[in-house]
């Protein structure tokens, strides 16, 4: 591929994009959609942005500037992906479940943040012996963004949690107020108030299965492009 093209992309912030789409085109060149598969296909696609006609299909085409024969590559896209990543990792959804698992399961929890230890531990203590509203400190008190919510944050899967408060929010600390610690020169108390394990539902699978193929598709791209990337990033 021209040098030239990677760079006219990478200046428009299209880069990351076409060549995960370009790696995943060749991924799925194999794939062979059968008659039925196809309609279903292109329906659901036609159903998405509303195409009730083929007026509409047809302006949809333009407006977006796809040949016809684009235009049913498009359609049969997110179908053809669907095969290839049953196809490709289906053995391996337990596997990768079990290790994924507790970076899936979903948390709610109450925080408040600020910055002195001594209108921490005030807080701390009006909240645990004097049953004070938690969400209502936060709403008066707390210096972060959560103050909109009255520090009522989720439900979120863990993985999505700050690093440093990840191990905090297991399971085994449901309900409990836990004591001002300190954090980017911020003292932070919180309370767990939900924790749902995942399961291994159909969601799941195909959250799982989308990982899978962008961890691959990003490998693929280093491997092939590695060359052309540190040219345009030096």
């Amino acid at each position: 591929m021209e040098y030239k093209i990677l760079e006219e992309l990478s200046k428009y912030g299209l880069l990351t994009d076409f060549l995960k789409s370009k790696v995943l085109e060749n991924k799925i060149k194999d794939i062979n959609l059968s008659e039925v598969e196809k309609e279903e296909a292109r329906n659901h696609y036609k159903k998405f942005f509303s195409l009730k006609s083929e007026f509409l299909i047809e302006e949809h085409r333009k407006k977006f500037l796809l040949s016809k024969e684009n235009l049913l590559y498009r359609m049969d896209l997110n179908k053809k992906v669907q095969k290839y990543c049953e196809e490709k990792y289906d053995e391996f959804i337990g596997k990768e479940y079990l290790s994924n698992k507790e970076n899936m399961d979903n948390v709610k929890y109450s925080m408040l943040r600020v910055e002195e230890y001594g209108l921490a531990m005030e807080l701390y203590l009006k909240i645990k012996d004097d049953n004070e509203d938690f969400n209502k400190l936060v709403r008066k008190y707390s210096i972060g963004i959560e103050k909109k919510t009255g520090g009522v944050i989720g439900p979120l899967p863990l993985e999505r949690v700050n690093n440093f408060m990840r191990p905090k929010l297991c399971k085994n600390n449901l309900n409990n107020l836990n004591k001002p610690f300190k954090y980017n020169n911020e003292w932070i108390i919180f309370r767990l108030e939900e924790y749902k394990e995942s399961k291994l539902d159909q969601k799941t699978i195909m959250k799982l299965k989308s990982k899978m193929l962008d961890e691959e598709i990003e490998l693929e791209i280093l491997n092939c492009y590695s060359n052309e990337l540190k040219t345009l990033i030096n």
